[in-house]
């Protein structure tokens, strides 16, 4: 009966152990993956950011090509005689 229950003892102990280092895989592997998602999240914000920057300044740039147009063909009107 000794015997049986220094058996049943040995493997409680090796399973406990099981478990914990199961738990500290599990805790390690939680936070890989969070500290992953948390990289890729600001990568993505980065990139948004470069994107949204680019398309300003298309936009402003186009605008202002615009408005040069606009103020030359003006400018040509204002020059014509205006009796013919």
């Amino acid at each position: 009966m000794k015997t049986l229950l220094s058996l049943f003892g040995v493997i409680y102990l090796a399973s406990c152990a099981s478990v914990g280092a199961l738990i500290d895989g599990g805790t390690k592997m939680v936070d890989a993956t969070v500290s992953t998602a948390v990289d890729v999240s600001g990568a993505v914000l980065n990139d948004v950011s470069s994107i949204t920057e680019t398309a300003a300044e298309t936009v402003q740039g186009v605008a202002e090509t615009v408005a040069d147009e606009v103020d030359r063909q003006t400018d040509e009107l204002q020059d014509t005689p205006e009796g013919k």
